[in-house]
Protein backbone atom coordinates (compact mmCIF):
# COMPACT_ATOMS: atom_id res chain seq x y z
CA UNK A 1 0.00 0.00 0.00
CA UNK A 2 1.05 3.52 -0.57
CA UNK A 3 0.40 6.64 0.81
CA UNK A 4 -0.06 9.62 -1.41
CA UNK A 5 -0.12 13.25 -0.71
CA UNK A 6 -0.94 16.45 -2.77
CA UNK A 7 0.24 19.20 -0.99
CA UNK A 8 -1.39 22.28 -2.32
CA UNK A 9 -1.09 26.13 -1.38
CA UNK A 10 -4.20 25.82 1.45
CA UNK A 11 -4.88 22.04 1.21
CA UNK A 12 -3.68 18.18 1.79
CA UNK A 13 -5.53 15.87 -0.73
CA UNK A 14 -4.44 12.22 0.08
CA UNK A 15 -5.68 9.02 -0.12
CA UNK A 16 -3.92 5.24 0.38
CA UNK A 17 -3.66 3.11 -2.77
CA UNK A 18 -3.27 -1.14 -2.92
CA UNK A 19 -3.04 -1.49 -6.66
CA UNK A 20 -5.45 -0.15 -8.50
CA UNK A 21 -8.22 0.54 -5.55
CA UNK A 22 -8.27 3.23 -3.15
CA UNK A 23 -7.91 2.27 0.13
CA UNK A 24 -9.05 5.73 2.12
CA UNK A 25 -8.74 8.93 1.81
CA UNK A 26 -9.11 12.65 3.21
CA UNK A 27 -8.27 16.13 2.67
CA UNK A 28 -7.69 18.78 5.20
CA UNK A 29 -6.48 22.77 5.69
CA UNK A 30 -2.38 22.96 6.06
CA UNK A 31 -3.48 25.78 8.75
CA UNK A 32 -5.13 22.82 10.38
CA UNK A 33 -1.70 20.71 10.63
CA UNK A 34 -1.05 17.33 9.47
CA UNK A 35 -2.19 15.55 12.44
CA UNK A 36 -5.32 15.60 10.82
CA UNK A 37 -3.85 13.00 8.52
CA UNK A 38 -5.22 10.15 10.56
CA UNK A 39 -4.50 6.67 8.75
CA UNK A 40 -6.33 3.48 9.47
CA UNK A 41 -3.87 1.37 7.17
CA UNK A 42 -0.32 0.24 6.86
CA UNK A 43 1.26 2.47 3.96
CA UNK A 44 4.71 1.20 2.85
CA UNK A 45 5.36 3.89 0.41
CA UNK A 46 4.61 7.85 0.47
CA UNK A 47 4.64 9.71 -3.05
CA UNK A 48 4.44 13.19 -2.41
CA UNK A 49 3.46 16.56 -5.21
CA UNK A 50 3.95 19.56 -2.72
CA UNK A 51 3.66 23.18 -4.19
CA UNK A 52 4.92 24.31 -0.69
CA UNK A 53 8.35 24.62 0.84
CA UNK A 54 9.64 25.61 4.12
CA UNK A 55 7.35 25.22 7.47
CA UNK A 56 4.65 23.67 5.58
CA UNK A 57 6.93 20.92 3.80
CA UNK A 58 9.04 20.57 7.44
CA UNK A 59 6.27 20.05 9.13
CA UNK A 60 5.18 16.92 6.83
CA UNK A 61 8.38 15.35 6.73
CA UNK A 62 8.13 15.17 10.87
CA UNK A 63 4.74 13.85 10.18
CA UNK A 64 6.25 11.13 8.29
CA UNK A 65 9.99 10.74 10.32
CA UNK A 66 7.80 9.91 13.41
CA UNK A 67 5.75 7.35 11.92
CA UNK A 68 8.79 5.81 9.81
CA UNK A 69 7.81 6.92 6.24
CA UNK A 70 10.39 8.25 4.09
CA UNK A 71 8.56 10.69 1.40
CA UNK A 72 9.21 10.49 -2.21
CA UNK A 73 9.06 13.88 -3.47
CA UNK A 74 7.86 14.75 -7.60
CA UNK A 75 9.53 16.85 -9.57
CA UNK A 76 9.17 18.57 -12.66
CA UNK A 77 11.26 17.31 -15.70
CA UNK A 78 12.11 17.70 -19.38
CA UNK A 79 9.81 14.46 -20.01
CA UNK A 80 8.09 12.12 -18.05
CA UNK A 81 5.78 9.03 -19.15
CA UNK A 82 5.78 10.13 -22.65
CA UNK A 83 4.75 13.61 -22.42
CA UNK A 84 8.14 16.69 -23.22
CA UNK A 85 7.72 19.61 -21.21
CA UNK A 86 7.31 23.00 -23.10
CA UNK A 87 9.28 25.00 -20.62
CA UNK A 88 13.22 25.52 -21.14
CA UNK A 89 13.95 24.78 -17.74
CA UNK A 90 11.41 21.95 -16.63
CA UNK A 91 12.09 22.08 -13.13
CA UNK A 92 10.66 25.36 -12.80
CA UNK A 93 7.12 24.09 -13.96
CA UNK A 94 5.06 23.76 -11.11
CA UNK A 95 5.03 20.15 -10.26
CA UNK A 96 1.39 20.00 -9.77
CA UNK A 97 0.88 21.28 -13.52
CA UNK A 98 3.07 18.82 -14.60
CA UNK A 99 1.38 15.66 -12.46
CA UNK A 100 -1.95 16.99 -13.91
CA UNK A 101 -0.10 17.36 -17.57
CA UNK A 102 1.14 13.95 -17.55
CA UNK A 103 -1.82 12.71 -16.14
CA UNK A 104 -4.48 13.49 -18.29
CA UNK A 105 -2.16 12.65 -21.32
CA UNK A 106 -2.08 8.85 -19.58
CA UNK A 107 -5.16 8.54 -19.22
CA UNK A 108 -6.64 10.32 -22.55
CA UNK A 109 -3.77 8.73 -24.67
CA UNK A 110 -4.20 11.72 -26.63
CA UNK A 111 -4.35 15.56 -26.66
CA UNK A 112 -5.98 17.15 -23.50
CA UNK A 113 -6.34 20.11 -21.86
CA UNK A 114 -6.33 19.82 -18.37
CA UNK A 115 -7.75 22.78 -15.99
CA UNK A 116 -6.92 22.98 -12.17
CA UNK A 117 -9.01 25.25 -10.08
CA UNK A 118 -7.49 25.61 -7.02
CA UNK A 119 -5.93 28.96 -4.96
CA UNK A 120 -4.85 29.55 -8.68
CA UNK A 121 -6.60 28.61 -11.84
CA UNK A 122 -4.17 26.74 -14.14
CA UNK A 123 -4.32 25.04 -17.72
CA UNK A 124 -1.87 23.26 -19.68
CA UNK A 125 -2.18 21.44 -23.16
CA UNK A 126 -0.69 18.50 -24.53
CA UNK A 127 -0.74 17.50 -27.63
CA UNK A 128 -1.46 14.02 -29.12
CA UNK A 129 2.20 13.05 -29.43
CA UNK A 130 2.49 14.26 -25.72
CA UNK A 131 4.14 17.44 -26.88
CA UNK A 132 3.43 20.20 -23.47
CA UNK A 133 2.27 23.03 -25.14
CA UNK A 134 2.41 25.82 -22.17
CA UNK A 135 -0.76 27.08 -20.48
CA UNK A 136 -2.02 29.61 -17.85
CA UNK A 137 -1.50 30.54 -14.95
CA UNK A 138 -4.52 33.10 -12.83
CA UNK A 139 -5.55 34.12 -9.20
CA UNK A 140 -8.36 31.48 -8.32
CA UNK A 141 -11.76 32.45 -6.22
CA UNK A 142 -9.81 32.09 -2.86
CA UNK A 143 -7.11 34.53 -4.38
CA UNK A 144 -10.21 36.82 -5.94
CA UNK A 145 -11.71 36.75 -2.30
CA UNK A 146 -8.66 37.32 -0.39
CA UNK A 147 -7.03 40.20 -3.10
CA UNK A 148 -11.30 42.29 -2.93
CA UNK A 149 -11.13 42.20 0.94
CA UNK A 150 -6.93 43.30 1.29
CA UNK A 151 -7.78 46.19 -1.55
CA UNK A 152 -11.00 47.65 -0.75
CA UNK A 153 -12.74 49.15 2.01
CA UNK A 154 -16.35 48.67 1.54
CA UNK A 155 -16.57 45.92 -0.63
CA UNK A 156 -17.31 43.17 2.60
CA UNK A 157 -19.30 39.53 1.53
CA UNK A 158 -19.62 36.18 2.83
CA UNK A 159 -18.65 33.33 0.08
CA UNK A 160 -21.03 31.13 1.77
CA UNK A 161 -24.28 33.69 0.37
CA UNK A 162 -23.64 32.49 -2.98
CA UNK A 163 -26.39 30.98 -4.62
CA UNK A 164 -27.10 32.19 -7.99
CA UNK A 165 -24.11 30.39 -10.33
CA UNK A 166 -23.26 33.77 -12.84
CA UNK A 167 -26.77 35.63 -12.90
CA UNK A 168 -25.89 38.94 -12.18
CA UNK A 169 -26.02 39.97 -8.35
CA UNK A 170 -28.31 42.55 -6.93
CA UNK A 171 -26.55 42.24 -3.11
CA UNK A 172 -22.88 42.71 -2.62
CA UNK A 173 -22.19 39.27 -1.55
CA UNK A 174 -23.49 38.02 -4.66
CA UNK A 175 -22.29 40.26 -7.10
CA UNK A 176 -19.09 39.94 -5.68
CA UNK A 177 -19.59 35.59 -6.38
CA UNK A 178 -20.81 35.92 -9.28
CA UNK A 179 -17.97 37.79 -10.55
CA UNK A 180 -15.33 35.60 -9.27
CA UNK A 181 -16.76 32.75 -10.47
CA UNK A 182 -17.74 34.72 -13.90
CA UNK A 183 -13.92 35.63 -13.88
CA UNK A 184 -12.85 32.01 -13.74
CA UNK A 185 -15.12 30.72 -16.26
CA UNK A 186 -14.41 33.20 -18.70
CA UNK A 187 -10.42 32.40 -18.34
CA UNK A 188 -11.15 28.80 -18.81
CA UNK A 189 -13.85 29.57 -21.84
CA UNK A 190 -10.46 31.48 -23.33
CA UNK A 191 -8.20 28.94 -22.50
CA UNK A 192 -10.32 26.11 -24.49
CA UNK A 193 -10.28 28.67 -27.26
CA UNK A 194 -6.68 29.06 -27.50
CA UNK A 195 -6.27 25.19 -27.26
CA UNK A 196 -8.61 25.20 -30.29
CA UNK A 197 -6.12 26.91 -32.12
CA UNK A 198 -3.15 25.35 -31.22
CA UNK A 199 -4.74 21.33 -31.73
CA UNK A 200 -7.91 22.14 -34.09
CA UNK A 201 -8.46 18.06 -35.06
CA UNK A 202 -9.90 18.12 -31.26
CA UNK A 203 -8.51 17.38 -27.59
CA UNK A 204 -10.56 16.19 -24.48
CA UNK A 205 -10.72 18.56 -21.26
CA UNK A 206 -10.17 17.51 -17.88
CA UNK A 207 -11.32 19.41 -14.65
CA UNK A 208 -10.10 19.38 -11.30
CA UNK A 209 -9.54 21.13 -8.42
CA UNK A 210 -11.73 22.47 -5.17
CA UNK A 211 -13.88 24.75 -7.88
CA UNK A 212 -13.87 22.38 -10.62
CA UNK A 213 -17.77 21.48 -9.38
CA UNK A 214 -18.83 25.34 -9.67
CA UNK A 215 -17.06 26.46 -12.86
CA UNK A 216 -18.78 23.26 -14.58
CA UNK A 217 -21.77 23.93 -13.85
CA UNK A 218 -21.73 27.43 -14.50
CA UNK A 219 -19.60 26.46 -18.24
CA UNK A 220 -23.01 24.28 -18.68
CA UNK A 221 -23.49 21.84 -21.84
CA UNK A 222 -21.30 24.86 -23.55
CA UNK A 223 -18.25 21.66 -23.97
CA UNK A 224 -17.49 18.31 -22.87
CA UNK A 225 -15.65 18.46 -20.08
CA UNK A 226 -14.74 15.71 -17.54
CA UNK A 227 -14.16 16.48 -13.77
CA UNK A 228 -11.67 14.16 -12.48
CA UNK A 229 -11.10 15.08 -8.54
CA UNK A 230 -7.42 13.77 -8.00
CA UNK A 231 -5.65 13.90 -11.10
CA UNK A 232 -2.58 14.98 -9.70
CA UNK A 233 -2.82 12.13 -7.31
CA UNK A 234 -2.88 10.18 -10.85
CA UNK A 235 0.26 11.27 -11.79
CA UNK A 236 2.23 10.33 -9.41
CA UNK A 237 2.60 6.74 -10.23
CA UNK A 238 3.96 8.31 -13.69
CA UNK A 239 6.55 9.93 -11.96
CA UNK A 240 7.74 8.11 -9.22
CA UNK A 241 6.53 4.40 -10.25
Amino acid sequence: MILECDIGNTRCKWRVVDGDQVVERGSFALADGFENLVLTSQPKRVRVASVVEGDNLAGFTRFCAERGFSPELAHSTAESAGVVSAYNEAAKLGVDRWLGAVAGYKRIQGAVLVIDAGTALKADLVSAAGQHLGGYIAPGIALMESSLLAGTDKVRFDRQDYTAGVAFGCATADAVNAGMLAAQVGAVAVAIEEAKRRIPEGFAILLTGGDSVSIYKALGEAHEIEIVPELVLDGLQWLLP
